[in-house]
């Protein structure tokens, strides 16, 4: 297993590794040493090959460090996030180590410590987001099949640690960039930013309606970029997924400009009425499998983003008047 170290201005070594969270996705966990604390970022998926890497991940930095290692050692679990690939080896890990405090921001606490109730509550806001996206019964009964998959692997873990935006933890700064996620952190130690799915070295982090989740959407995504861009000094940042950001800023412009471009795009698609299941059609064709429902998200992100600032508007205001489930189609106002 390949293991990468970084040393931060101030001495301390950040250990990271990958882990299979699911078949075709990887999620990367970091270690920080200090010499008298070993903490550790995110945990996996739960699922057994993500957790079988999570054990050859800490081998394998034992034999970096020179000293025998394991979860057991493990002083606190700081998750940047409430998506399963990088909390859903909780359940493993707390059978490994029982006393470690686990610690999420505010707003993704109940993801993990009221888990069951979430699934439920998420899947009724998405299944009626997909209807008056213009989503069929049948195909939304596939979707949410999708959805629901694998969401049976984790079960809800108390929380003893609640982060806040700016806080002080372990000698690290925390920054509360909502957006992909409610509770999405990144973390400053000393010259490096764990920038976790806020900021990615090749792709742009996934995007979801507000309508679906509160405090998502592309425009807090956005602000939540602005802020890190404000934040001085950092030398590199380390994602949640695949390599490390050589030039964290230039990164985040790289990004702000990806999705002013997909914005036109939608407008341009949108001069004539479309739902956002058509949106999602237009910009990324015929998909398979699970990218079916984080094509229609995404493309949700933007049409919500537009109309909330008014570039779009609803063009079937009667159906929409009349209908008890109505399809909403949207239109560029020109």
């Amino acid at each position: 297993m390949e293991i990468n170290r970084f040393k931060t201005n101030d001495g301390r070594d950040i250990y990271s590794f990958a882990v299979q969270s699911f078949p075709t996705l990887a999620t990367n966990i970091y270690l920080i040493d200090d010499g008298s604390r070993l903490i550790m970022v995110d945990t996996g998926s739960g699922l057994p090959e993500s957790n079988k890497d999570l054990l050859a991940g800490f081998e394998a930095v034992s034999s970096t460090m020179g000293k025998s290692i394991s979860m057991a050692d493990v002083s606190a679990v700081l998750l940047t996030h409430g998506h399963i690939d990088h909390f859903g080896g909780l359940k493993f890990f707390r059978e490994h180590n029982a006393d470690a405090p686990i610690a999420i921001h505010q707003l993704d606490v109940r993801v993990i410590s009221n888990y069951e109730e979430r699934v439920i509550v998420a899947s009724r806001r998405l299944d009626a987001f997909a209807e008056q996206a213009g989503v069929s019964a049948e195909k939304r009964v596939d979707l949410m099949s999708m959805y629901t998959y694998s969401k049976n692997i984790y079960e809800s873990t108390p929380v003893q640690m609640v982060l806040e935006d700016e806080q002080e933890i372990f000698d690290m700064t925390v920054y509360h960039t909502p957006g992909h996620c409610p509770g999405q952190v990144c973390f400053k130690v000393d010259d490096l930013m764990l920038t976790a799915d806020h900021i990615l070295g090749r792709i742009t982090p996934h995007q979801n309606p507000e309508s679906i989740t509160l405090n998502t959407g592309l425009g807090t995504y956005l602000n939540a970029l602005k802020k890190i861009s404000r934040v001085p000094g950092i030398r590199l940042g380390l994602p949640g997924h695949e390599k490390v950001i050589e030039d964290v800023y230039g990164r985040i412009e790289e990004i702000r400009t990806f999705h002013e471009g997909r914005l036109q795009k939608v407008l341009d698609i949108c001069k004539t009425p479309k739902t956002m299941l058509e949106v999602s059609m237009e910009l990324f064709g015929e998909v398979k499998h699970y990218h079916r429902l984080l094509a229609i998200e995404e493309a949700g992100a933007h049409v919500e983003y537009l109309y909330l600032r008014g570039e779009l508007m609803a063009a079937n205001l009667e159906e929409i008047a009349n209908r008890p489930h109505p399809v909403i189609q949207y239109v560029c106002d020109d």
